[in-house]
């Protein structure tokens, strides 16, 4: 099965879109509780900076590959 490029990059910003206006919309609201979600923040930390770096090790690899064949 053949993977579209980008897949997992647009899902990775989406999550990433999805928790920030769920965070920005749940602080206007009152029966929104606010420290559990940041203590669900909190507990998937590590996955989120992850899936951040592996976006930014892949554009690096990509600029790297570019850059070999062109020389």
């Amino acid at each position: 099965m053949e993977q579209k490029k980008g897949t997992a990059k647009i899902v990775t910003i989406t999550l990433l879109v999805v928790m920030f206006i769920v965070g920005a919309v749940g602080s206007f609201v009152s029966t929104f509780g606010m420290p559990g979600y940041i203590d669900f923040l909190k507990a998937y930390s590590p996955l989120y900076i992850s899936l951040i770096a592996s976006i930014g090790a892949n554009s690096a690899v990509k600029k790297v590959k570019e850059a070999k064949t062109d020389v």
